[in-house]
């Protein structure tokens, strides 16, 4: 075999496990589950059966050693009490009753699950199965080849606009045809001492604190780094971040009004000449109808829009036009807001014409290593007709260009509109919905799943979902515990449990999990198993890299993997495109600023400025009964969306969600720094404590999302105190993006003001059990608005 691993001359081999100071020491790379984002290298320290301590690999190539304090808190995950011994199903019929679960055995799960789902599926066809699945991203493929093999293309989240990544996505891929990131030399075995690489002169980051989120494959210490090596920021962001206050420039904009930066962004580059002329000539497509479109706005009324200063963005763009070499890193607030595609254009677009992409220290194409792709593994398994049942398919045809995910917005509109419902049955992998921002408006999502006849909750600890919907719940292995692999922007990893870990209780893998039942529902689909009729896990993972040029074994041996075809300026030799020509990877063969793709499908072909749904300029009168923009989605370093809130040493640095909220706005309203306050609008409200603090404007702040309380006793509220603490109950569904993504996650207009004495003790609000809607057995603290409800 001939890689680029093992034909490096830098590559050397490492040890997988050792003996040292009475541990027995196992490199391993961290997926799900917990889960997050990345796949660090960790090395994980065991004794006498016990994970004790976990550290970060300093030979792996991704990471270098730096770690973040959840995965140096795995072993307390790992070795939790609360962790479920093995599976139970509810033996009465009320759902939520915590004394309802009894242990079985796992054939007697896995003879649960495939009758119950096999018994629905006849009553109600095959497409009233939904598989549900949370951000662990070495499990994606396998999850989607288990809805299809069922003959369901419903792989389903709630969140409004399928507002997490795939916006940017498909806006990538409607103009320069894959994916970028920022060239942190990440693509690379050697990494710094690659003398092809160098260091972007200006980097901007749009929207992201990076070395909190660290989100899809960007690892947020990467940033740090080629900062240390010279590289000077340009921040746009509402609220004063590490980053920004650091930053050549900082733009402080208002929530959501990312279309009019980066309408003003672009135009100022074109307008005071700051493009490579040369490049657009012979590179791109459609430049001289987007000066057209540009032609129509003006830079000085797109700032007074954002609320920042003009002179202020045209020094950014001056600075990003100028650089040798400079890169945009986009984060997950593009995609929060219903005019997230069309910003991500107007950026790609930025990148194009200064001839910053495919460039050393430029936004370089990430594509799958080997050719292993994530998306859609199995999809061929279904017939033409069950491909078309994805909810969306005819309505907002770049669906399909994504991940193939139903959109989930109509998905809730269709499932309460029918009765019986169209979903009857459902499995959980490793999410939860109804905390999570994977659930709009909790109050709709939650009464459309109680529809479902029969949930299965695949976790590795009893979450607000899985006590208020779940049948079955089956117990996952953690990633120390398992074998698993990711194939992501450019290299591949692999997880192997830790050596001498007694794994907890009777649990298992996902992957285990996944081939067991889903070989029953059709055998061709997943055919691996072992001479005793067992899963073949690794016979899964061979059929997974059988475009790349590596086997399982090799890979296990090896630890990782990077593509060996990782080139600058691709598009000079003919490299992205099947007949070999020059060109990119886009139907004409250039970067597409006027895309044909969008316009294809009656999508805006071109990039182009819109306020949200609601904001102060679109809806004035409503911004006068609630003056105050909501950010959510902010991510928290000690949790990961609602993971960890079970975990002491992250409790003890957060015990409450808070809202970040200005002193000057504070004082205004009455507030004092740690008050419990109701943040309110026409869709319902929640209450969070006040975080006084000046990271943010006076007009805004800034929601934690994802918050419960595993200390409570279900008994008292099965929902783990969830209810009314999230601000997933201010997000009305329905008002995604024209192309079916993006909705306003960063622009809810609110108001806010103290709790009342008695509801500042934190009581159990939600009792999940009852006759009437949900608004008929929840106590009045709750609150729903009763305009909203009148509207429904």
């Amino acid at each position: 075999m001939s890689n680029y691993v093992k034909d490096n001359p830098k590559y050397v081999p490492v040890p997988t496990s050792w003996e040292e100071d009475g541990f027995t020491v196992s490199r391993s790379t961290a997926w799900s589950a917990p889960g997050c984002h990345e796949g660090c290298g960790i090395l994980c320290y065991v004794k006498d059966g016990k994970l004790v301590k976990t550290e970060g690999d300093p030979l792996h190539p991704f990471n270098q050693g730096k770690t973040c304090p959840r995965c140096l808190l795995v072993p307390e995950v790992v070795n939790h009490p609360s962790r479920p011994q093995s599976p139970m199903k509810r033996e009465v019929a009320e759902r939520g009753n915590p004394d309802a679960w009894v242990p079985i055995s796992w054939d007697e799960a896995y003879d649960l699950w495939e009758s119950e789902f096999k018994r629905l599926q006849a009553q109600y066809g095959t497409g009233t199965v939904q598989g549900f699945q949370g951000t662990g991203r070495n499990i994606m493929w396998e999850n989607q080849r288990l809805v299809y093999s069922m003959g369901s293309p419903h792989v389903v989240s709630y969140i409004s606009g399928i507002s997490c990544w795939m916006p940017r996505m498909v806006a990538h891929v409607i103009t320069v045809g894959q994916y970028t990131q920022v060239d942190c030399s990440q693509v690379f075995i050697d990494r710094y001492d690659n003398p092809e690489w160098r260091a972007p002169e200006y980097c901007v980051i749009w929207g992201n604190d990076c070395t909190k989120s660290s989100s899809d494959g960007f690892f947020g210490a990467w940033m740090v780094e080629i900062m240390q090596r010279g590289t000077k920021l340009i921040v746009v962001d509402p609220r004063l971040t590490w980053f920004a206050a650091r930053a050549e420039v900082w733009l402080q904009i208002r929530p959501a009004s990312d279309s009019a930066v980066t309408t003003a962004f672009l135009k100022t580059i074109i307008e005071e000449d700051l493009y490579d002329h040369d490049f657009v000539d012979k590179w791109c497509y459609g430049f001289d109808e987007m000066v057209e479109e540009l032609d129509k706005y003006d830079v000085d009324e797109l700032c007074e829009k954002a609320w920042i200063k003009p002179e202020k963005l045209r020094k950014a763009a001056r600075l990003y036009a100028a650089g040798n070499n400079s890169a945009i890193q986009l984060g997950l607030s593009l995609d929060m807001q219903s005019n997230g595609v069309t910003s991500v254009h107007a950026l790609c677009a930025c990148m194009a014409i200064t001839n910053n992409l495919d460039v050393p220290g430029g936004n370089i194409y990430v594509p799958d290593p080997g050719g292993v792709s994530t998306f859609g593994w199995g999809w061929e398994f279904l017939t033409e007709t069950q491909q078309k049942e994805l909810i969306g398919y005819y309505e907002y045809p770049m669906i399909g260009m994504g991940m193939r995910l139903d959109q989930p917005d109509l998905m809730l509109f269709q499932a309460e509109a029918d009765e019986p419902t169209p979903y009857s049955a459902a499995y959980f992998i490793g999410t939860n919905p109804l905390t999570a921002m994977s659930c709009s408006d909790l109050d709709r999502v939650y009464r459309v799943m109680q529809k479902l006849e029969f949930c299965v909750m695949m976790d590795y600890i009893m979450t607000p979902t899985a006590q208020a919907l779940g049948d079955l719940f089956v117990p996952i292995a953690c990633w120390p515990e398992k074998y698993s692999i990711r194939s992501w922007y450019a290299n591949i990893s692999v997880t192997t449990p830790a050596k001498g870990l007694v794994p907890n209780g009777d649990c298992r893998s996902d992957q285990e999990i996944i081939i067991e039942i889903g070989h029953r529902f059709n055998d061709a689909v997943f055919p691996w198993h072992d001479a005793n009729g067992k899963a073949d896990v690794a016979g899964m993972f061979d059929a997974m890299l059988e475009p790349a040029p590596i086997t399982y074994a090799e890979l296990c041996e090896m630890r990782w993997w990077y593509d060996a075809g990782i080139e600058y300026k691709k598009y000079e030799k003919g490299l992205f495109r099947m007949d070999g020509k020059p060109g990119f990877p886009t139907p004409t063969g250039r970067i597409e600023l006027y895309s044909t793709v969008a316009e294809s499908i009656g999508s805006p072909p071109l990039p182009y400025y819109a306020e949200p749904f609601t904001s102060p300029y679109a809806t004035p009168e409503l911004y006068e009964k609630y003056p105050v923009v909501g950010i959510t989605g902010t991510r928290n370093i000690y949790f990961f969306h609602s993971e960890h809130r079970h975990i002491d040493k992250c409790r003890e640095i957060q015990k409450w969600p808070q809202f970040e909220i200005n002193p000057k706005l504070a004082k205004e309203l009455g507030i004092e720094h740690m008050d419990w306050c109701w943040i309110e609008n026409d869709t319902g409200r929640c209450r969070q404590r006040a975080n006084v603090t000046n990271m943010i404007d006076p007009r805004c702040i800034n929601m934690n999302a994802a918050w419960w309380f595993p200390e409570i006793d279900p008994h008292e509220d099965p929902m783990y105190g969830c209810w009314d603490i999230n601000p997933n109950l201010l997000i009305e569904p329905g008002h995604q993006g024209v192309t079916g993504f993006g909705a306003d996650f960063k622009a809810l207009l609110v108001k806010i003001y103290k709790c009342e004495p008695g509801e500042r003790d934190f009581a159990p609000t939600c009792p999940v059990n009852g006759d009437g809607p949900v608004d008929s057995v929840i106590p009045g603290v709750a609150g729903r608005n009763p305009e909203y409800l009148a509207k429904q």
